[in-house]
């Protein structure tokens, strides 16, 4: 029986599609997933488009719920009717930090937004490679001892697989950008503090090579994995598949909370060494 997480590090890589993890092509990722628990199969949501994802991952909810499928502000209220996974998390007296490549102005204007509603500390939009990414990252997690999720979001793989197609030789090339740059935070898989999960927003190739927004298994299959020093290494069992959406529970899980009972998705319980218990 241990006490909760001081840090979780949610790694979210757009457009990373699991069968592009390979010791050949991504060697860091699979070492790091190879120390911790993974999913055999993990899903995203349906639509399987990155605002639409990354919005369940912030409230919760499925997309029929918080209604954000495209990036307009037409159903941005409705996020003021949900209880977002940053809001829950400021009641635990938990911080969150997001990080992220360097966004045009709509773009981050729409984020910022967003954010604010869900109770987002911080936003850092100020980098331009995945390894001032990740530098950000360890910068905030050592420079702050207290409680707190980091997420850092890695777009490079999933610009590349619209411009490219998705398993080009292009997109690898930015798989394998990424894959470096996550050798950075490397030395927290083994802090007993500290949970590091790694999942993406959707795959894609499944029916247009250059897309992922179709009904397909190859769109919708998604890598989830958690890592850390209390985290029991192996590989889940079972039939149905992990969600994209068990993550917010997780986290605040994690963290010594408990999800709201309008959230959709479940803790992933068989991922810990031992059950965590208030300190």
């Amino acid at each position: 029986m241990t006490s909760h997480f001081r840090k979780v590090v949610l790694v979210v890589i757009d457009g990373l599609r699991p069968d592009a993890i390979t010791p050949e092509r991504m060697p860091v990722l699979t070492d790091m997933v190879s120390r911790g628990w993974r999913a055999p199969r993990a899903v995203t949501v349906r639509p399987s488009v990155t605002v639409a994802a990354l919005t369940s991952l912030a409230s919760g909810v499925a997309p029929a719920t918080h209604g954000l499928t495209e990036a307009r502000l037409l159903h941005l209220p409705r996020m003021r009717h949900l209880r977002p996974l940053p809001a829950e998390l400021r009641r635990l007296g938990v911080e969150t930090t997001v990080i992220t490549p360097t966004l045009p102005g709509a773009a981050r204007w729409m984020a910022g937004a967003l954010l604010r509603l869900g109770g987002v500390t911080r936003l850092v939009a100020d980098a331009s490679a995945p390894a001032t990414l990740f530098d950000t990252a360890v910068r905030r997690i050592d420079g702050n001892r207290g409680r707190e999720l980091v997420v850092v979001y890695a777009n490079d793989a999933d610009l590349a697989g619209h411009a490219w197609g998705w398993m080009s030789e292009a997109y690898l090339q930015a798989a394998r950008a990424v894959d470096r740059a996550l050798a950075r935070i490397l030395p927290f898989i083994s802090d007993p503090e500290t949970l590091v999960i790694a999942t993406a927003d959707h795959g894609g190739g499944g029916v247009l090579d250059n897309d992922h927004d179709h009904p397909h298994p190859v769109n919708d299959g998604i890598p989830l994995a958690l890592m850390g020093g209390r985290i029991a290494p192996g590989v889940g069992s079972g039939d149905e598949p992990v969600r994209l959406l068990d993550i917010p529970p997780t986290v605040l899980h994690g963290f010594g909370g408990t999800a709201p009972g309008s959230y959709d998705g479940r803790v992933i319980h068989e991922a810990f060494a031992t059950e965590l218990v208030s300190a």
